[in-house]
């Protein structure tokens, strides 16, 4: 262990279990690519709500919305609700999202 006492955790792929990177995802209707390579989805923290039946969906894919889902982020949650997904992401993070959707900052690595 460091001097200092602070260290990161490691998957078993090799990529940090705590976030080490934010992306800020907007409530309205978009694809964002997050990330296009392998990592890992650690936690959402919703900073504005959307409406009770718009969700924004987190996939593994580095390009496009679809293919294996990491995680559901609820259109009508809370704001300030830390959710942790602690994923793995073989290909890439990319989230969609709609037009009513919630507003948040994604943790990731």
């Amino acid at each position: 262990m460091a001097k200092n006492g602070i260290f990161t955790p490691y998957d078993d792929e090799g990529y940090p279990t705590n976030a080490v990177f934010t992306a800020s995802i907007a409530s309205s209707a978009a694809t964002t690519v997050v990330k296009n390579a392998p990592g890992r989805v650690v936690r959402v923290v919703v900073t504005t709500a959307g409406t009770s039946t718009d969700n924004a969906t987190i996939y593994d894919n580095a390009s496009a919305g679809s293919g294996t889902i990491l995680g559901v982020v609820a259109g009508g949650g809370t704001v300030g609700a830390v959710t942790a997904i602690d994923m793995p992401a073989v290909n890439g993070i990319t989230v969609v999202n709609v037009a009513s959707g919630p507003a948040f900052t994604l943790g990731y690595s």
